[in-house]
Formats: structure tokens, C-alpha cells, sequence
């Protein structure tokens, strides 16, 4: 269904990364947009810290411990570059619909994305041979309304079918992403929870691209968009999240998970895709966040650089905004590597000729500049001494030299067979 790795040595052994996973399946530039997830020993579905050895996140030492490549941040498919990625995207989508952790808004667009399911698998529609199959297993898609199940599901997905005869499996596959992007529960990581306020009431917490969103069988969705978040905390089992209101009034949640473990994972799911969907860039307190152990307390209190005893909390290293401009980059860098038919060593090297020439020229533009103002290019000498260091505007208001300190009888203008202007400077 979708990328697994099974480790069959000593957990100990071990310091995966996703990063590993992913340049073995072709994904080169977009590898952040996922993470490895794996199930503890009590059934919990958990993240795993991939700034930290695997001995530090996972108790269990039986082996073997599977890890699962999941879509980590799920962005709209216009934005994915690799075809790799959006195979990935889609496998991903797939396994949450077929598992009911993606919900659709109505069972018209349950049908249409079987029906692409059932595309994707290079199946077109054959009235003497239908992939029933297919259609049977892709019915466990859910809607909303799940209790409206309408009686015609089948006649619509094979009328769904009919209509993507002939496309390709890459195309449908674009389209089903496209479908799921505009769900409601789209990229949501779900929370099961209790209130304190009323601890017999089950909650739903989700957390995704826009925020949290908060619901349970006796209350409507509520939405808590990241804007509104004021301050966010998790204690033990506990998760405290601080909001405004509507009416600019400022409320809390609290909540109570099954675990330490979900608890702290309800937090990071938070601050990760608050930082990863709604910010420029990823901040170093962000990125350096990390707590010790006793051992390593004991350690930084003689040197504050040592590793000993940390562990990372955070796996956020590029908001949405800088893996793409990042993948585009290097995307178009190797466009034109192979058109020109360059070797990386040739690329190498120009760039480090054009660094050379871009430094040079810096430098002139440097010595051009007016040494009083800093700001207009150099146009007067001094006489009789010759010094040329200043604008004319500067130069009239010197009496001495400010390199000889010799007394200025004269300023003459000079004229430069080229002009250094500011924009020059700025463009480089």
C-alpha cells in the first residue's frame, strides 16, 4: 500500500531518516513533506523523532520494528514537482480513504474518488468484465454522513468509471489528490481525547493545515485556526491549548490523552504544521529545541555543546513556502544541467568562477564608493596631494586631506569613462 521499512537488527543499531526512504524511491527534493510512523507496543500509532537515534523513541526491543513512510504535511498537488511525490501523495490518500481516517463531504465524491481508484489502477471500465473487486474494496470509502449510505452507490461509481475511460493512471491519480485537497477533514493527524471539564465526554481533535478543530458526537465542529492559538503546553497526559474567541475573549482546552506519549505528540503535531503551513521560515528556537536527560544535565553543566543525553523535540526543518522554492530550484538547476549537457564538476566549477567574479566586482564597487558618505561614487581629487577618496559634495566641506592630512588647496571634479550606480550594487 504504501512504503515500509522493516528493521530486523537491533533497534540500537539504528538513526533512521526519512530522508534515506525517500531518495530510494526517487523523491530527491520534497522529502520533508514526509515522516516515518510507527505502532508501540500498546497500539498507538506514533511519529518518530528523526533527529534522534531510534533507542530513544522506541522502548521495545523485539524485533522486528516496522516503520511506515506517511505523508507527514499534505499540501494541494499543484505544488508537488516529482512525479515520485505525488505516486507517494497518492498511496497515502488512497490508504486513508480505504481506512476511513479521510472522510469525504458526500457520497457523490465517494463515488467519483473510487471510481478514480479504480482508474488509477490501469483498469478502464469494461461492461463485460467490471473490477468489482475494486469497487467492492473501494466502498469502504466513508462520507460524513455515513448513516445515508445511499442504495445506488455502485450504479454511481460505475457511472464515474465510464466517464475516465481511457485516462492515465497518472492523471487519475492527480485528480484524486485533487478531490481529496478539497475536503474538509483534508490532512488532519486525529487525537482521540476526553475533556477535563467533562471527562465522559470523547472528543475528536484534529490538527491540520489550517488548524485545530475540535468535535465529538454532542457538539458541532469547532474550528481554532493558528491565528487564534495564543500558547500551547503538554504536561504528562495532559494537552492545554489557549485561544481567542470570536468575541476577542480568551478561553482554554484542556484535555486528556491515553498516553504521555499522545500527549506529547498532540503538541508537536500543533507547533510542527502551525510552523511548517502558516510561517515564512522555521525559527532556531524551533529548531534547536531539545530536552536532556539526567545524565546529559549533569554533562552540559561543564560544556554546554555536548550531545550527551539530548534529544530533539522537533522534526520541522522547512515551512510549505521553502520546500517548494527549494525543489524548484534544484528541479530547474538540473533541467539545465542535462539540456546543456554539463557534467556536475563543469557546474561546479563555473560557479565557483562566477562566485569569484561576483566577489570582484563587489570589491570595485566597494572602492568606488565615496569613503565620507558611503552612499555617492567617487568624483573629486584633492590637490596638490592627488588623494581621490570622496564625492564632490563631501570634498567641498574637507579643509585637510583625510588620508595625508595635508592642507586641500584645490577640489577638481573628475569624470569617469563609466558610471557605478547604486541600482549596480543592488542588482549584484
Amino acid at each position: 500500500m504504501y512504503a515500509t521499512l522493516l528493521l530486523i537488527s537491533k533497534i540500537d543499531d539504528f538513526n533512521v531518516r526519512v530522508l534515506k526512504a525517500c531518495e530510494y524511491l526517487g523523491i530527491t527534493h520534497e522529502a520533508d513533506y514526509f515522516g516515518l510512523k510507527y505502532e508501540n507496543s500498546r497500539g498507538e500509532e506514533l511519529w518518530l523523532n528523526l533527529r534522534n537515534p531510534i533507542d530513544r523513541q522506541v522502548s521495545c526491543h523485539a524485533v522486528p520494528v516496522r516503520f511506515s513512510l506517511r505523508v507527514k504535511f499534505w499540501i494541494p498537488p499543484h505544488l508537488l514537482l516529482q512525479d515520485t511525490t505525488k505516486h507517494q501523495f497518492y498511496l497515502n490518500a488512497k490508504h486513508d480513504l480505504l481506512e476511513k481516517i479521510l472522510l469525504v463531504d458526500n457520497w457523490d465524491v465517494a463515488a467519483y474518488l473510487i471510481a478514480l481508484i479504480a482508474q488509477a489502477e490501469e483498469i478502464d471500465y469494461d461492461p463485460l468484465h467490471p473490477p468489482h473487486t475494486i469497487y467492492m474494496q473501494a466502498s469502504s470509502v466513508s462520507a460524513i454522513n455515513s448513516s445515508e449510505k445511499p442504495q445506488d452507490l455502485l450504479q454511481k461509481i460505475i457511472h464515474e468509471h465510464k466517464q475516465l475511460k481511457g485516462g492515465k493512471r497518472a492523471s487519475a491519480e492527480y485528480w484524486l489528490l485533487k478531490a481529496v485537497s478539497e475536503q474538509e477533514t483534508f490532512g488532519e493527524e486525529l487525537f482521540h481525547v476526553a475533556a477535563k471539564q467533562h471527562p465522559h465526554e470523547a472528543l475528536t481533535i484534529g490538527v491540520g493545515p489550517h488548524g485545530l478543530s475540535v468535535s465529538s458526537e454532542t457538539r458541532e465542529k469547532q474550528l481554532i485556526t493558528f491565528s487564534s492559538v495564543i500558547s500551547a503546553c503538554s504536561h504528562k497526559r495532559y494537552f492545554r491549548v489557549g485561544y481567542l474567541q470570536e468575541d476577542g475573549r480568551t478561553t482554554e482546552l484542556e484535555v486528556k490523552l491515553d498516553s504521555n506519549h499522545l500527549a506529547s505528540g498532540l503538541y508537536r503535531a500543533l507547533t510542527e504544521k502551525h510552523a511548517f503551513y502558516s510561517c515564512e521560515t522555521v525559527t532556531s528556537a524551533v529548531m534547536a529545541q531539545c530536552i536532556r536527560d539526567l545524565k546529559g544535565i549533569l554533562v552540559s553543566i561543564f560544556n554546554e555543546d555536548s550531545n550527551q543525553g539530548k534529544k530533539y523535540v522537533f522534526d520541522i526543518r522547512k515551512t510549505c513556502r521553502e520546500v517548494y522554492d527549494g525543489a524548484r530550484r534544484a528541479i530547474y538547476q538540473e533541467t539545465n544541467m542535462q539540456t546543456m549537457g554539463l557534467s556536475k564538476s563543469e557546474c561546479h566549477n563555473d560557479g565557483e568562477n562566477f562566485k569569484d567574479s561576483q566577489e570582484k566586482y563587489l570589491r570595485l564597487l566597494d572602492s568606488m564608493l565615496c569613503k565620507i558618505c558611503m552612499d555617492s561614487q567617487i568624483d573629486t581629487a584633492f590637490l596638490p596631494c592627488g588623494h581621490v577618496l570622496a564625492c564632490n559634495n563631501c570634498a567641498l566641506r574637507c579643509e585637510k586631506c583625510p588620508i595625508c592630512r595635508s592642507n586641500i588647496k584645490q577640489c577638481q571634479k573628475l569624470f569617469l569613462p563609466v558610471e557605478f550606480r547604486g541600482a549596480d550594487r543592488i542588482d549584484c
